[in-house]
């Protein structure tokens, strides 16, 4: 298959070690679950639909059964220390945020703007230990939206392309 081509499909199909395509069986997979961990960001999105559309279109019954996760990493960390106590809360949403915001008079609040600001020790607790993390199992139909979305943007047929370029991206003038 082409997409074979491409160095980081050929080492996840490795790794995993159950085929591709008409070949895959789930069965001979040597993990029981694959999580897809990518910052929390545009990019990371974008790294999210084209990998659940690699899943999708070659190894689909990882998806049916319900072994494919999107690993949620925090996008803010907000410390607030009183005397030598620390107390430490993580934000996946602005609202979260907002709510820790008021809580705390004194804290001192990082944004991360990808899992590299994390240092080992924050990584492993917020996204990565299974008695802490948050994980979102993805069903058929979020990896169907994918690679309708892939296709849409990636595809041979133009006139698609152009209406969802038109109706989903923001034109606004850069000031650069």
């Amino acid at each position: 298959a082409d997409i074979l081509k491409n160095e980081e499909y050929r080492a996840i199909v490795s790794a995993i070690g159950a085929g591709i395509g008409t070949e895959f069986s789930s069965s001979d997979s040597n993990y029981s679950k694959i999580i897809i961990m990518t910052d929390a960001d545009t990019d990371g999105a974008h790294i999210q639909v084209l990998l659940l559309t690699f899943f999708y279109r070659y190894m689909k019954p990882l998806i049916d059964e319900g072994r494919v996760y999107i690993a949620q990493p925090p996008l803010y960390k907000i410390a607030s220390r009183s005397g030598k106590l620390e107390t430490v809360r993580y934000a996946w949403t602005e609202e979260q945020l907002a709510n820790y915001l008021k809580e705390f008079k004194n804290y001192e609040l990082q944004r991360y703007k990808g899992l590299g600001e994390m240092n080992p020790d924050q990584l492993w607790e917020t996204t990565m230990n299974p008695e802490t993390r948050t994980l979102l199992q993805v069903q058929i139909e979020d990896a169907a939206k994918a690679e309708r979305r892939v296709s849409t943007l990636m595809g041979d047929k133009v006139d698609p392309r152009k209406r969802w370029i038109v109706e989903n991206v923001d034109f606004a003038e850069s000031e650069e």
